[in-house]
């Protein structure tokens, strides 16, 4: 019996990765395109109440800043979720990210934000979330952000906005 013990040959052999969650869904992260824009800010008007939905305009300025990194979660041609933010100053900061109410909890919000956290590679990483909003919250802190101060009337008289913060 001669058995090959070269660990190379084995490791070439070995099985390929399981696919990610978002792959076993169907969902693909990238940038925004052009004519998406209009779909994403359905989305924003499903995901906030009105006040705080990115309107066209707004989504159209948000792509064309070069500063800015605007990535999507699609199924198809269906919009699920999609992140933005900006550097400045050496640091980072994301300005939003939503997901659609009928496909939260798959893990597209935290990999939305993983894939923008890799899009902004610069510095620290900040964020405004809202003080009513505990999913929100839950899920920056699952991905290693930590509550810095607050901001009264953030988001409109009694809403308040909690800071918070990425070191990286």
């Amino acid at each position: 019996m001669n058995a090959d013990r070269d660990i190379r040959k084995r490791a070439a052999e070995s099985p390929p990765a399981p696919p990610s969650p978002m792959e076993r869904l169907g969902i693909e992260i990238g940038p925004v395109a052009w004519g998406e824009l209009a779909a994403v800010a359905r989305l924003q008007r499903r995901a906030f109440r009105s006040s705080l939905a990115y309107r066209l305009p707004t989504l159209a300025l948000l792509r064309l800043w070069p500063r800015a990194r605007f990535l999507v979660a699609r199924r198809g041609s269906r919009i699920l979720g999609c992140a933005i933010g900006d550097q400045h100053d050496g640091n980072s900061r994301i300005v939003n990210l939503a997901v659609d109410p009928d496909a939260r909890r798959l893990g597209i919000g935290s990999t939305l934000l993983a894939a923008l956290e890799a899009a902004l590679p610069t510095g620290d990483l900040s964020l405004m979330v809202e003080a009513d909003n505990p999913g929100a919250q839950a899920l920056y802190r699952g991905a290693g952000y930590v509550s810095t101060g607050q901001s009264a009337n953030y988001y409109g008289p009694g809403r308040h906005g909690i800071w918070m913060r990425k070191r990286r």
